[in-house]
């Protein structure tokens, strides 16, 4: 090794390491720290509720069902939120001109599950709809607001 070369690794060592940092700049305005037992029921209601309802038999006034018991036999499947509530939204789209209404959470083949849905809605309302399909996020949008004709059908069909 030549004289002119740098030690990397003197520079970066500490030359004494305390035992408690803060015991050289103890500040005497403040107090110890004392742990009082019993009181940890104030800390706690200060977290977020992690808990998920529990999931009731009947169906509620609001219009909400229950899933059926056995997994409906479909090559696609619609999953729930963690609130039990079926993934269906309405939005506003291009500047808020457009209402469109979205199904998430499609499992398996969202293609057979798109032309199932245009089938029924078509039939339904009598007129063409447009749909757009993401297979990588996993959701299906439909042109219009028709969240309450598509929740009625999950509903039926046992999502």
């Amino acid at each position: 090794m030549s004289n002119n070369a740098f030690d990397h690794n003197a520079c970066f060592r500490a030359k004494v390491i305390p035992q408690d940092i803060w015991v050289e700049k103890k500040d005497p305005h403040y107090t110890e720290v004392e742990e009082v037992q019993g009181r940890w029921h104030y800390v706690e209601r200060l977290f977020p509720k992690l808990r998920i309802p529990e999931l009731t038999k009947e169906a509620s006034p609001t219009g909400w069902k229950a899933p059926s018991k056995t997994v409906p036999d479909f090559p696609y499947f619609i999953g729930r939120t963690r609130n039990h509530m079926l993934p269906v939204y309405e939005k506003h789209v291009y500047k808020d001109r457009v209402r469109v209404t979205q199904v998430r959470k499609v499992q398996g083949d969202i293609w057979v599950f798109e032309q199932d849905l245009k089938n029924y809605l078509q039939e339904k309302l009598g007129t063409e709809i447009e749909f757009h399909v993401n297979e990588i996020c996993c959701w299906v949008n439909v042109k219009g607001q028709h969240e309450n004709i598509i929740k009625n059908w999950l509903y039926e069909k046992g999502f």
